[in-house]
């Protein structure tokens, strides 16, 4: 039935494309390129570019031809594109990166933007071999010596693009003509910034009202500095709070390029958030949009790309698709248990591998928790790795205050004295107990019951202590997701630190935040009654990041049929052809890999062949890397090569009018 069903679709779409190229991919995941457009009788079956239906899982047309399989590009006849440069100035600038993480944000910026990039201090290099350099740290009269002013002059005369965050400090006068200002100061009470105009090509992601401004701070702060500039020959792309008149944010043409330069450090608006440390600069409840962090990366990549004719990016969502739908489900409640079939099988029929967040109370806290993990909610749990699904870790006692450090140390106990100590006194709401056990114990219960791998967190209602990322560390996490979206300001991954510290180390877990869930707050609490004008919020919000190509993890909690129906609706709404329902675990390593991924672009000598250059480990098989190409003219052909030059068959996707997506 699969065979005929797929015989069927496709005829009708060849007989439209008597000259397409058609990518087919086959049931062990590897592609093959065919220009076959009729399907061939073979005894009981049929082929197609010669190959058995049976063993073929898609075929898709390429909006773009490649060149032939098994061929080798000649990589002479091609013209690499210079990378990013992200230049390391913590030296420069007399700065302790444990202390500022300006280099870490500027790093993060560029690897969210997806522009393939080289990370050092050396400015001649960077000066010779790159398109645009994004300072990490404020610029300061001594920073540069007056030879290397007129050397990045020069560099961004000649068509380069130079991004850099604050000015502290008077320039000499090439910095002053670089950036087009002729004065600066610094105060502590700006606490948001308003682009000026959106139309302008660096802009072009912010199409949501929220995206009008970034948001620094609810309140002032006496210890954030911000600056704001007197104008010369540049020109005002973001002013402060209601005030027009001021400049937070300058671009300066010179000559072929342009320099821009930011009234904050990279710092403020980045490490500052992944450490929720961001004075409560999100404007948002949950259940909502809020993407300030967001707007920095976004800014590079489209100030690289409007300032030339073609460029790439590493891709920020998993299998091709627009976006991708990631549902989470914490089951805290035996109720939980019990009525988490519905989910389960619903996700199930629809071939998509949840996850699911097991709370393990064990034991019985009076006026608390039941004990409600017992053989028989063991039962329903072992159920998920059979369908498929994913299971981690959601803490033993799922405590209101776990976020509050002294009131959980680091202190093992067994599984049978931590029952005897755990305790939460309802009527002072305290509670006491172990961050070890609450972590780590955790995890290796549901391993021992389950006899699957635990590999993710989600702390009871989203609260972070001090003592956590130890805790993932010790206990062999690789994922974490304690976090909403609305509170880190972005919807995108990053790298815990430990006791979430400026100078803290990085433990190599990836916290993934959350972008929406069924918990709504005050009067719009979802219940019984209301539950089905849930999913047209989810869906906005939804919408929203799709436009600016990421991916939503959704939490709903499994304890009642109805919010199946709840996650149905959204999904119905959705369009599978270009969204889709994609796997907790999964979108982690896919985002690992993309971390780890690089590439180079090549540009024939008319501008219309681009030759992709990549690892071939780190393209082929699931949850690889893909990535997008924006030109803004015609091209003719995108070729896909190993370091060999060897060609590597690719899918394409056509994303919009000037980009398209390679997987």
């Amino acid at each position: 039935m699969r065979i005929r069903t797929l015989v069927a679709a496709l005829a009708a779409t060849c007989l439209l494309t008597a000259n397409a190229q058609f990518a087919v991919r086959l049931n062990d995941g590897s592609t093959t390129i065919t220009d076959a457009n009729t399907f061939v009788p073979d005894g009981d079956t049929f082929l197609f570019g010669g190959i058995d239906l049976s063993r073929i899982s898609e075929i898709s047309i390429s909006p773009i031809s490649q060149q032939n399989a098994d061929t080798t590009v000649d990589l002479s006849n091609y013209t690499a594109l210079n990378p990013a440069y992200v230049l390391d100035m913590t030296k420069r600038c007399n700065e302790d990166e444990t202390s500022t993480r300006n280099l870490y944000s500027a790093e993060y910026i560029m690897q969210v933007a997806g522009m393939p990039f080289v990370l050092g201090d050396d400015l001649e290099y960077a000066l010779t071999n790159s398109s645009l350099i994004l300072m990490s740290s404020p610029v300061k009269k001594s920073t540069f010596t007056e030879q290397e002013w007129e050397g990045i002059y020069s560099f961004v005369e000649g068509g380069g693009i130079i991004v850099a965050p604050a000015i502290e400090g008077k320039l000499p006068k090439r910095g002053y003509e670089l950036f087009g200002i002729s004065d600066r100061s610094t105060s502590k009470d700006k606490i948001i910034f308003h682009w000026s105009d959106l139309s302008q090509p660096e802009l072009v992601y912010f199409d949501a009202p929220e995206e009008e401004a970034v948001s620094l701070a609810k309140k002032s702060s006496d210890t954030m500095s911000t600056t704001k500039y007197t104008l010369s020959t540049g020109t005002q792309m973001a002013y402060y709070d209601n005030d027009p008149s001021t400049v937070a944010v300058v671009r300066n043409q010179v000559g072929r390029g342009v320099a821009y330069t930011f009234g904050i450090r990279w710092r403020d608006v980045i490490q500052r958030s992944h450490l929720n440390k961001d004075f409560s600069a999100q404007r948002y409840g949950s259940n909502h949009f809020e993407p300030s962090a967001d707007a920095f990366p976004f800014f590079v990549r489209s100030a690289m790309m409007s300032h030339n004719s073609i460029g790439a990016w590493k891709y920020t969502v998993p299998g091709g698709f627009d976006t991708v739908l990631i549902p989470t489900h914490d089951c805290d409640s035996r109720t939980a248990y019990e009525e988490m079939h519905y989910l389960a099988d619903y996700e199930r029929q629809m071939g998509l591998r949840a996850h699911y967040f097991l709370t393990v109370h064990y034991f019985r806290q009076p006026g608390y928790l039941s004990a409600f993990y017992d053989q028989e909610t063991m039962g329903y749990a072992r159920k998920l790795p059979r369908q498929g699904h994913t299971v981690g870790s959601h803490s033993v006692c799922h405590f209101p205050d776990f976020d509050v450090t002294e009131r959980f140390p680091m202190t093992e106990y067994t599984e049978e004295e931590y029952a005897l100590v755990a305790n939460r006194d309802q009527d002072a709401r305290v509670s006491s107990g172990s961050t070890w056990n609450e972590v780590v114990m955790s995890k290796r219960i549901i391993e021992r019951d389950l006899g699957n791998k635990v590999r993710s967190f989600r702390s009871g209602h989203l609260c972070v202590n001090k003592n956590m990322p130890l805790a993932h560390k010790l206990g062999g996490y690789e994922f974490s997701s304690c976090y909403t979206a609305t509170e880190v300001l972005s919807q995108f991954p990053f790298k815990q630190r430990m006791e979430n510290a400026w100078d803290g180390e990085e433990t190599g877990v990836l916290q993934m935040p959350l972008h929406f869930s069924d918990v709504f707050s005050g009067d719009a609490s979802m219940n019984e009654e209301n539950w089905m004008e849930k999913p047209a919020i989810w869906l906005e919000i939804f919408n929203k990041i799709k436009n600016n190509h990421g991916s939503s993890i959704l939490l709903i909690h499994p304890n009642k049929e109805w919010k199946m129906e709840a996650e149905k609706m959204l999904v119905d709404q959705m369009d599978l052809d270009r969204c889709g329902l994609f796997n907790f675990e999964e979108y982690g390593e896919f985002w690992l890999r993309r971390l780890d991924f690089d590439f180079r672009t090549f540009v024939s000598e008319d501008g219309k062949n681009v030759v992709l250059q990549a690892d071939r480990d780190q393209v082929v098989g699931q949850n690889k890397p893909s990535i997008c190409v924006q030109c803004s003219g015609e091209i003719e052909s995108i070729t896909l090569v190993d370091l060999q030059g060897q060609v590597i068959p690719r899918q394409t996707k056509r994303l919009a009018e000037d980009k398209y997506i390679i997987f």
